[in-house]
């Protein structure tokens, strides 16, 4: 098995590591219950996952990929590809919703957050496993801390969707920890591919790039205006995190 494979799988995992965590947070009991704890780290987590797509994604997509113009279309397409995917999924399940004549004992909502969710952390762990495999350290550990710092609250929310949809703590803890899982395998996928295709990267980074634009701007959306989300100081500070890292990493 090659080293880039190796460390593919290794980015994921890191990733799933930090799902895990936020997952494990819904059984730490507290006098106010593990929303307050969500709800504390969500807006910085969008914050830095906003700030993940544009500083540590697109832009060494972008620098990678400038001297080959072919390469540099298929990256735009990977990005375009990554944000209809999600926006897809997201249309296919309410429209499945709303088809349904019948009243649905779980909420379209919570279902669409949760499968969401899932579908979301697969960029995620290949952006991980792509980083590690594909980027110079000092690159890497930037995407690496942004995406296992905004996936703690994302493993929290899964397990607080599950109980919201009727699961017992158990069971929505098994889920959360499943969709850390999905990120392992975004990993693993991105360790292979670069192991066959060492020109992959700067369209895996931007498919990833895409995709988690795409998510944030969906929870934006939904749960606040970008304007209203703005003003909130934990998205600020989520936000300049990344570029402040960036600059007091050594060279």
């Amino acid at each position: 098995m090659s080293s880039v494979l190796w460390l593919g799988i290794l980015g994921g995992l890191i990733s799933f590591t930090a799902t895990a965590v936020g997952a494990l947070l819904s059984l730490t009991p507290t006098k106010s219950g593990p929303f307050v704890k969500f709800k504390f780290s969500i807006d910085f987590a969008l914050g830095l996952m906003l700030s993940a797509v544009a500083f540590s994604l697109v832009a060494p997509a972008a620098k990678n990929s400038l001297n080959n113009p072919k390469l540099f279309l298929l990256s735009l397409i990977g990005f375009v590809f990554g944000a209809v995917v999600i926006y897809g999924l997201k249309i296919f399940i309410e429209r499945k919703e709303h088809a349904t004549h019948e009243q649905p004992q779980i909420s379209s909502s919570q279902l669409v957050l949760a499968l969401a969710l899932i579908v979301h952390n697969f960029p995620e762990g290949l952006a991980s496993g792509a980083s590690l495999a594909g980027l110079d350290l000092k690159s890497a550990i930037p995407i690496l801390s942004s995406i296992a710092i905004q996936n703690i609250p994302e493993g929290l929310l899964m397990v607080l969707c599950l109980k919201g949809m009727g699961w017992n703590l158990k069971k929505s803890f098994a889920g959360g920890l499943f969709s850390g899982v999905v990120e392992l395998v975004g990993g693993v996928v991105a360790g292979l591919l670069l192991s066959l295709v060492n020109q992959a990267l700067p369209v895996i980074l931007m498919m990833a790039g895409g995709a988690m634009f795409t998510s944030v701007v969906i929870e934006l959306k939904e749960h606040g205006s970008f304007l209203n989300r703005i003003k909130q100081p934990q998205f600020a500070m989520g936000l300049l995190a990344l570029p402040l890292l960036t600059m007091i990493l050594p060279s």
